[in-house]
């Protein structure tokens, strides 16, 4: 992930430029969404129009911090429900499916011979 985009996540997080720590974690869970989206789609690089997936997974996990193992909680009738982890990327199966053929819709070309 280039600074740019780094500087991107931290804006929209409410993170100041030159947080450290934070920049340290957000390098992390950076690394987390790539590496799932990687083994999604059994690819070793991600083209750069993926980029926006890997920034929305971020905003995902960085939301779930402290709350890793949660898949809902209730405190004091304010409840929240985290996705699963699994679902981090259900939202652009469409776009992956398309592009990847994870749903087995890729086929690929070739000829049909008759004798």
């Amino acid at each position: 992930m280039t600074d740019t985009q780094l500087a991107k996540i931290k804006r929209r997080l409410g993170i100041a430029p030159d947080d450290t720590e934070e920049k340290t974690l957000i390098a992390d869970l950076v690394d987390d969404a790539e590496s799932y989206f990687k083994l999604l789609t059994d690819t070793t690089e991600i083209d750069a129009k993926y980029n926006f997936m890997i920034e929305n997974v971020v905003y995902k996990l960085y939301g779930r911090k402290g709350s890793e193992a949660v898949t809902s909680e209730t405190v004091d009738g304010y409840s929240v429900t985290y996705q699963e982890l699994d679902d981090l990327f259900k939202p652009y199966m469409a776009i992956l499916n398309k592009d990847f053929g994870l749903d087995g819709s890729l086929r690929e070309k070739g000829k049909v011979m008759f004798l």
